[in-house]
């Protein structure tokens, strides 16, 4: 009986589709989530200071500019060691999360500065680095001790104009909202996908025009709901109460004021 049938009826129908190590959407989907964490990202209690995000949001931004000013090196040195004394007040799960950002971004800064090296600019090649350390490290201490939605108010206490923090605070929601949509996206094609893709390309590219297409949805249902609540464009500034640990952050701009004008006028290391 089996002479009888054909050939390709008495074949094995066994399919093993080629092997794809899937490096590309597992890359993209770790490198969102990675982006979804950053965002949602809810600050612990913890440390020794806990000012109001005005205060918070001056406090950084004049640590920032007096460093990256700064001509005299003491100067940020000394910030760097009171920088590393908070540092110390927290545990070291926090710790790690804190400084990884700045010890990227100063071994990034060594790597792009060692052609410097070459014609004796020695000086550059270690300055703008430890610059870059500190600046990076008092932002990641900012970013990890505040709220996102916190730093709309506190932008608005500045007097900020609203169409700058209405951008500020549409980006912030709508970094969460595309990321998910994208993942959902990364993760229906990992599990439709059989044996190796190899127009990885043109996949990113649907994916992409898929959130383009999601993202017109979205602004227009935000523009529907805005107009449904009357919506004016208009932010309230925010008044936090004043307290005395707010006090003691407004001593800490003038101190360091003062140590750069004294750093940059009368000591010269």
């Amino acid at each position: 009986m089996t002479d009888r049938l054909p050939e390709w009826l008495t074949n094995s129908d066994a399919f093993e589709p080629p092997k794809d190590r899937g490096a590309f959407l597992r890359k993209s989907a770790d490198a969102l989530a990675f982006v979804l964490r950053s965002a949602r990202y809810t600050p612990e209690k913890g440390g020794i200071f806990h000012f109001s995000p005005p205060v918070k949001l001056a406090l950084a931004s004049s640590l920032v500019f007096f460093i990256s000013a700064s001509s005299n090196f003491a100067f940020v040195a000394v910030t760097g060691v009171v920088l590393l004394a908070y540092l110390a007040t927290l545990d070291g799960r926090r710790i790690l999360r804190i400084v990884t950002p700045p010890l990227e971004a100063f071994l990034a800064s060594l790597l792009i500065l060692a052609p410097s090296l070459l014609w004796g600019q020695t000086r550059a090649f270690w300055v703008v680095p430890i610059k870059t350390l500190a600046t990076t490290t008092v932002l990641s201490l900012l970013a990890h001790s505040m709220n996102w939605n916190r730093f709309t108010c506190a932008f608005k206490s500045f007097g900020l104009p609203n169409a700058l923090i209405f951008i500020f605070d549409l980006t912030l929601k709508y970094v969460v909202v595309f990321s998910e949509i994208c993942l959902e996206t990364f993760d229906a094609l990992r599990l439709r996908s059989v044996g190796r893709n190899r127009a990885k390309a043109r996949s990113l590219g649907a994916i992409a025009g898929l959130t383009f297409l999601r993202a017109q949805d979205a602004a227009r249902e935000q523009f529907d709901a805005m107009t449904c609540r009357c919506f004016s464009g208009v932010y309230r500034r925010y008044r936090a109460p004043f307290r005395v640990i707010d006090a003691f952050g407004i001593a800490i701009i003038l101190g360091a004021l003062c140590a750069y004008v004294y750093f940059e006028r009368f000591a010269h290391v």
